[in-house]
């Protein structure tokens, strides 16, 4: 997996790590234990399960802009999050990282992306 940087709410996020190949994509955060566990950015993606995952995690979904338009939080492990309309990309946070920081996003208009 490749790292890459957010930036949200003009604070810089490092080793967030993206999928890339279909492996790693439909491995993401699967079989890793929580103290492990890292921040996924998922690309062309509008849908994800949490199977076999040891930890709860929140999600922001992104649209084709890479602004937010919507948080799901406190996702259970084997559950799964059918396809969202206008949703292009999701970030996968686990729970333990999940701060005041991605608490306060703004979602309507919001590019979280380093420029």
């Amino acid at each position: 997996m490749k790292k890459i940087e957010l930036n949200i709410n003009n604070q810089i996020y490092k080793n967030i790590y993206k999928a890339e190949t279909f492996f790693e994509r439909l491995k993401g955060l699967m079989f890793i234990k929580k103290e492990k566990a890292f921040i996924l950015f998922l690309p062309n993606c509008n849908s994800i399960h949490t199977c076999f995952m040891k930890f709860s995690i929140t999600i922001i979904c992104l649209n084709e802009k890479m602004e937010a338009v919507e948080i799901i939080k406190d996702i259970k492990p084997f559950r799964l999050i059918l396809p969202r309309k206008d949703v292009k990309h999701i970030i996968e946070i686990p729970n333990n990282m999940f701060n005041e920081n991605f608490e306060n996003i703004t979602i309507q208009k919001q590019n979280i992306f380093q420029k």
